[in-house]
């Protein structure tokens, strides 16, 4: 997240997170499948990061990257020295070449890169107290050089593929906006237009407002008037989802009924450009997270809670290396898969076919997302860092070719890990194969979440 780019930051709205989730720590009831109901084809939605890939290339192996079904980098320089455009030249110089450089990795795997204005300005959270923000004082005479320079650079380097201007990250907070609504609002009509007329068709996303949608957030509600007046509306619209409270299908509810209410269409692509706190990376968190963004299509990229050059590495804690914590050296290799990783590449590799309907427990902590492929069906699992027991239900079996009633042998994989986020694990563990009586043309069984941190995989022929 990008609270996470000044490190005290990043601990404080952490702790809150976690704080919220340790509230609600106990997951109970049933999740379902439905597998009669298909949802569409899997495309790794989740399966993005905020910042995280090295300024060096090829740092990081290829595996890593394409293993997971890589889709999104959105990063724009943040902590590295110089301070920005309102640093110094040298300060923006050094930040564009960085954006430049994760702009070039993410299309190697295919990807597509977020673009962050704020962060070569220089608004990253390390700003200065009395920093300069664009218009103050009326004055948008230096904002309009830095757009000048930026959009140069971004044609002089080819950097217009694939390539989405996040027009200003999380304005909603103080730590990146601390200036009035109103002022943003301006900034956003004239980086809109200034885009449009420089770049056409240039890709926009926004607001990122840290806040979910929500009728009584006026955030919300005052920039969706203003866009729709403004004829600023961008191609992907963004937010964040990394208070450890909220879910996606109530988000996109509020989502729709404002852009309805301002008579807004609703297609549009929708991507949670951060999503998860801390506690929630770990294999169980990032179960839950796969599951929620498959089943309302939206895309989602890993939030990033490190800072310093840290930041600028370890796939926002999908690999870890050596020395990570101490004498962390940021060029160093010898990249190892993390349990988390773990279950991105089993997202990727394995959950392919079709995807079917599914939902959560009613208490919203327990999880599933499943897929039925040619010949067998499986199901990824996990809780909101939460213990307990709760139930996975199979809903209309003769869907998928199985009798109504019977035996059904299920196979377990489990995703074991620690607090250690940079913890090696080399492939989930095969829990072993067992028989599950039924009838009624439904199965339920049990899922024992005996900790915070462990996803588990399941699969059954068909």
């Amino acid at each position: 997240m990008l609270f996470s780019l000044c490190s005290l930051l990043s601990l404080f709205v952490d702790s809150i997170g976690a704080a919220t989730l340790n509230k609600r720590a106990s997951v109970s009831g049933t999740a379902s499948v439905h597998l009669d109901v298909s949802t569409g084809s899997p495309q790794q939605l989740a399966s993005g990061v905020l910042y995280g890939i090295p300024d060096q290339a090829n740092q990081i192996p290829d595996k890593f990257y394409t293993d997971i079904g890589f889709k999104y980098n959105r990063a724009g320089g943040a902590q590295l020295s110089g301070g920005g455009w309102i640093g110094s030249f040298a300060g923006y110089q050094t930040r564009f070449r960085s954006a430049l450089s994760n702009y070039h990795t993410t299309r190697k795997y295919g990807g597509t890169f977020i673009l962050l204005p704020h962060d070569i300005w220089g608004a990253d959270g390390q700003q200065a107290s009395d920093a300069v923000y664009p218009g103050d004082n009326g004055d948008w005479s230096n904002y309009d050089a830095f757009l000048s320079q930026l959009i140069s650079d971004m044609k002089a380097n080819n950097m217009i593929d694939h390539v989405v201007v996040d027009i200003w990250n999380e304005p909603d907070l103080t730590a990146f906006w601390n200036r009035p609504q109103s002022q943003y609002l301006e900034l956003w009509g004239r980086t809109y237009h200034r885009l449009q007329q420089d770049l056409p068709g240039c890709a926009t996303s926004g607001p990122s407002f840290a806040g979910a949608p929500s009728a009584s957030n006026s955030w919300w509600t005052n920039w969706a008037s203003f866009i729709t007046a403004n004829k600023s509306i961008p191609t992907q619209y963004s937010w964040h989802m990394e208070g450890g409270g909220g879910d996606m299908q109530s988000s996109v509810a509020a989502y729709k009924s404002i852009l309805q209410s301002n008579g807004l269409a609703t297609n549009h692509v929708v991507n949670i450009n951060e999503y998860g706190v801390w506690a929630e990376q770990v294999p169980s968190g990032s179960a839950w997270w796969i599951a929620q963004l498959e089943r309302v299509n939206a895309f989602g990229l890993r939030g990033n809670w490190l800072s310093g050059e840290a930041l600028h590495d370890f796939l926002a804690g999908l690999v870890g290396k050596p020395n990570a914590v101490s004498g962390y050296n940021y060029t160093a290799g010898g990249y190892w898969p993390t349990p988390a990783w773990q279950v991105y590449k089993y997202y990727s590799r394995n959950m392919t076919g079709t995807r079917v309907q599914t939902s959560p427990t009613a208490d919203l902590r327990g999880e599933v997302y499943a897929v039925v492929g040619t010949n067998t069906v499986r199901l990824l699992v996990g809780s909101r860092a939460a213990t307990g027991t709760f139930n996975v239900q199979l809903e209309n079996l003769s869907a998928v070719g199985l009798p109504e009633s019977g035996t059904l042998n299920v196979h377990t994989w489990g995703f074991p890990s620690t607090d250690d986020h940079y913890a090696r694990l080399d492939g989930p563990t095969d829990l072993g194969l067992y028989g599950h009586p039924y009838s009624g043309n439904s199965l339920s069984f049990p899922i024992y979440q005996t900790d915070v941190y462990t996803a588990y995989a399941f699969e059954f022929g068909i």
